[in-house]
């Protein structure tokens, strides 16, 4: 790997990490609101379909459904993972845990890429990024409570939605990387093929399981937001990962990614005035710690 290509991809990964960082804080703010965070990934969904969808047709025209059926198999595959998954998942979780306890076991995703690398894409982790993960797992620990006690005692809704949060961003990550290691892969194509697919899941799923009724409280400002989260969120920082994986391993990627939380529990207690514990930011610290390795 060419160090130029690598500081490009490590450059591209931080900034997608600095943009999710805003997402969990306006989640929190439009949940207060009474915002059902389901609506809010659908919409982030179909913002990201017809803002990606305007740039591919500008720059490329119809150009864009000429593709086959292996491109088609991978835009489903991303879109199922890093949509319904990965996005709506973490969202989820936030509607149960505080925001540090929603991160802290949402970044637990670079221990199953580092995993998953050496039998997806047969990347074989550098002893520093196997030390980072036994430091995140310290991480989560102690940023869950320090305990067992205070481990069973978190909320189960909130610790599920995260674990599926986590599976699949994880995966995703890898499924990217490798495709993207004998394919061309054009990240705003990704991007909007597989928010399509993400998207018809969504609707679905809040359609039959929660319903509609949380829009009579959306007023402009709050759509507002929704619409800055669903840009930064979505559109931007999603570009700039599948952009960072054509230059550097998904592990050493979802690892970089890490610095989200900064970003996330700064802005929370700002804005949200939801002050973390201290448990919870030596957690995020150790998490933190791992990106040096």
């Amino acid at each position: 790997m060419k160090l130029n290509d690598y500081w490009r991809g490590a450059v591209l990964a931080l900034a997608a990490a600095t943009c999710w960082g805003m997402i969990s804080p306006v989640a929190k703010v439009l949940a207060a609101a009474g915002i059902d965070l389901m609506t809010v990934m659908t919409f982030r969904s179909m913002f990201t379909v017809i803002a990606s969808g305007i740039f591919l047709l500008f720059t490329e025209g119809r150009d864009i459904f000429c593709f086959n059926a292996e491109y088609m198999r991978f835009y489903v595959i991303s879109g199922i993972l890093s949509v319904a998954f990965a996005g709506g998942g973490f969202l989820m979780s936030l509607a149960y845990l505080s925001v540090p306890e929603a991160l802290v076991i949402h970044y637990t995703f670079p221990i199953v890429t580092i995993i998953g690398s050496l039998y997806i894409t047969h990347e074989n982790p550098t002893i520093f990024q196997y030390v980072a993960g036994g430091i995140i797992v310290c991480g989560v620990f102690i940023g869950m409570g320090g305990s067992m006690d205070a481990m069973l005692n978190i909320s189960l809704p909130g610790l599920l939605w995260g674990i599926l949060a986590v599976f699949g961003i994880s995966v995703q990550a890898l499924v990217v990387r490798s495709f993207s290691l004998v394919h061309k892969v054009n990240e705003f194509r990704l991007l909007f093929f597989s928010n399509i697919f993400g998207c018809i899941l969504l609707l679905v799923f809040k359609t039959f399981q929660y319903g509609w009724g949380d829009l009579a409280n959306l007023t402009m400002p709050l759509f507002s937001l929704m619409t800055l989260q669903a840009f930064t969120g979505s559109f931007v920082a999603y570009g700039l990962f599948y952009s960072a994986l054509k230059y550097i391993p998904a592990a050493m990627g979802t690892l970089l990614c890490t610095m989200e939380m900064v970003v996330a529990v700064i802005l929370t207690t700002i804005f949200v005035h939801q002050i973390p514990s201290v448990h919870e930011v030596v957690g995020c610290a150790l998490i933190l710690v791992a990106i040096a390795c």
